[in-house]
């Protein structure tokens, strides 16, 4: 994975030692700070804000990724911070508002991190809450998803959710598989693991040699890769994480071996079109070599 910090690129090194670690968290700082910076800055309002119409015109479309992953993170720290009830209308919003981003901005594959599969770990009370919101997002935007071309899935451990909300999810994915839903393909994380994905492929490799079905000289990665619940679709170009962490979380551990990595310091319901623009812009000034 090549890592994308703010606007600016840094390599971290494999085995640092604690002044280059902290000669790192300097420069990065200054990164983050520096950022907004090198942008033609705007006054609306009293406040200062980034010439959204400038990022438009420095993007190259031919150059846009194919496929955007995204870690919509910090809802529930922002939350806290205004002392409001932990309630996750805002995150969906956000993931509406980058589904939509994708599709303006020509994205075709697009997947989400809605919820990991050591988010369980939340407990009982969390998880409802969660998934009772998540499934009332889902009927009230299928005619929404059916009408801007979306195809939905699913990737996780399906079998770990309420049965109401498999039920709906799969109303969801057999109502926009059709051929009228070709504009963006949205895959949805839910109860994901990326290590739980490897793992689970691994198994079914498996499976195929002991039934004699697979030569175990035949396996490789183009195989395991159709074994992902991702099911050998395009790996991301691109992997946004907002919420300022900078970590991928389990999420697409196989898939984001060759992904440019953007972390923004907004959290998840400030997430808007600004901070998406900034992170294709930065894909686009990256030199991709793929080891070359």
């Amino acid at each position: 994975m090549q890592s994308l910090i703010g606007c600016g690129s840094s390599i971290f090194p494999l085995k640092p030692n604690l002044k280059m670690y902290s000669n790192y968290l300097h420069a990065t700082k200054n990164n983050l700070s520096n950022c907004t910076s090198m942008l033609p800055i705007v006054r609306k309002n009293g406040s200062h804000k980034i010439d959204e119409k400038y990022l438009e015109a420095t993007l190259e479309k031919e150059l846009i990724p194919k496929h955007v992953a995204i870690i919509l993170d910090g809802t529930r720290r922002w939350l806290k911070a205004q002392g409001k009830p932990l309630n996750y209308d805002a995150f969906f919003q956000s993931n509406t508002l980058f589904a939509d981003l994708c599709l303006k901005w020509g994205v075709s594959t697009a997947t989400t991190f809605m919820y990991s599969f050591k988010n369980l770990q939340r407990g009982q009370e969390a998880n409802d809450l969660l998934f009772g919101q998540l499934e009332r997002y889902l009927e009230n935007n299928l005619e929404n998803f059916i009408r801007k071309e979306i195809k939905v899935s699913m990737i996780g451990e399906r079998w770990l959710l309420p049965k109401s909300l498999q039920d709906v999810i799969k109303q969801v994915e057999n109502a926009t598989s059709t051929k009228h839903t070709k504009k963006l393909e949205l895959m949805l994380a839910i109860c994901y693991s990326g290590t739980g994905d490897i793992l689970q492929a691994t198994r079914n490799i498996c499976e195929k040699v002991k039934a004699g079905l697979v030569e175990p000289k035949a396996i490789d990665e183009a195989m395991l890769d159709q074994e992902l619940w991702t099911r050998g679709g395009p790996h991301p170009d691109l992997l946004i994480r907002t919420g300022g962490r900078l970590r991928v979380s389990d999420y697409l551990m196989w898939q984001l071996a060759q992904t440019e990595l953007y972390f923004s310091q907004v959290s998840a319901p400030e997430f808007g079109e600004i901070e998406f623009l900034q992170a294709l812009r930065s894909f686009q000034q990256r030199e991709r070599t793929f080891g070359k």
